[in-house]
């Protein structure tokens, strides 16, 4: 990632938390200001050469730190509803393919391009085998449930 790009998208990240600052009424100025400024300090820090780490669960609970925090008057409901919007934003970062690319990146930048592209093609390979087999299963286990059509006694097709 050039610096160019790397800067841009802090800037974009920065402005829509802001944003998202903003459209919380009980917050003071100081409070916002506060906040913008941790995450400041986290970009600061980040190591765009490092490899990427995704933990789903730390930031689920960071997440519900940070409602804790933004929305002290929320009800139990509330809070809920704020969890599961997160919840279901993180949702794609749990996919396989997400996982898998995630790994290629590392494998590529650790083992490789030729062996990042042979545990791809393995792993895409295992993929298409275990479906292949729930798709086998899943058609037999339909077939054996079906319930033939009632016959009809008159034999008039109606």
């Amino acid at each position: 990632m050039t610096q160019a790009t790397a800067d841009d998208q802090r800037r974009q990240l920065r402005a829509s938390f802001e944003d998202l600052l903003q459209q919380q009424p009980d917050l003071s100025s100081q409070d916002r200001a506060f906040l913008l400024g941790k995450l400041n300090e986290a970009l600061d820090k980040q190591d765009l050469n490092a490899p990427i780490q995704i933990d789903p669960e730390g930031m689920r609970r960071d997440w519900a730190a940070a409602v804790d925090a933004l929305m002290p008057e929320a009800d139990a409901s509330e809070r809920e509803f704020q969890i599961r919007r997160f919840n279901d934003t993180l949702e794609p970062l749990q996919r396989d393919a997400v996982q898998d690319a995630l790994e290629y990146g590392r494998r590529l930048r650790e083992d490789g391009e030729i062996a990042a592209a042979e545990w791809l093609n393995e792993r895409n390979a295992q993929r298409k085998k275990r479906n292949t087999a729930a798709a086998v299963t899943n058609s037999a286990a339909g077939s054996g449930n079906k319930k033939p059509a009632p016959r009809n006694p008159w034999g008039n097709g109606g």
